[in-house]
């Protein structure tokens, strides 16, 4: 998936939202900007990355010292399609998934992060995504990638 501007989109075909106005502060810290029909998962790298997409019946509860950063949140996909896209992405190339109409949480992933050397070497970051039917839910973030790095290599 190609990381343009450090992230990449999951969001209903249809959807309006306007990624300008939700990466905010706490989205950036986050690294997950949530509209109502679509989300903006943020990368380490600006390049092509390795994504995973999950539509499962429940989100898993997965050990999280497994992974370096760790999200959750909820959006709707109003058509059951979803596209998932570099954020520069053209929809109609877009990998889809084909959904139930409805609301969905999210829990997003993220490991490798000590892989990563800078923005567009190469690195064994993983992106993964798990979306499952469900009751809206704020975007939290559960668990931040720095935390999990050496304090000599943040930037």
């Amino acid at each position: 998936m190609f990381a343009d501007y450090f992230q990449f989109v999951a969001m209903d075909v249809d959807s309006g939202d306007d990624f300008s106005a939700l990466w905010t502060d706490e989205a950036l810290e986050r690294m997950v900007a949530v509209g109502s029909s679509a989300v903006s998962l943020g990368t380490l790298r600006n390049v092509d990355v390795e994504v995973e997409i999950h539509v499962v019946d429940e989100l898993p509860k997965l050990p999280l010292a497994e992974y370096d950063h760790v999200a959750e949140g909820s959006f709707d996909t109003p058509t059951g399609s979803l596209a998932v896209m570099g954020c520069t992405g053209f929809l109609p190339d877009a990998y889809r998934v084909d959904v139930p109409p409805g609301s969905y949480q999210f829990l997003y992933l993220v490991r490798g992060v000590g892989s990563v050397t800078d923005e567009s070497s190469p690195a064994n970051d993983l992106y993964i995504l798990y979306i499952a039917r469900g009751e809206e839910r704020p975007p939290t973030l559960i668990k931040h990638w720095k935390a999990a790095i050496q304090p000599e290599l943040l930037p």
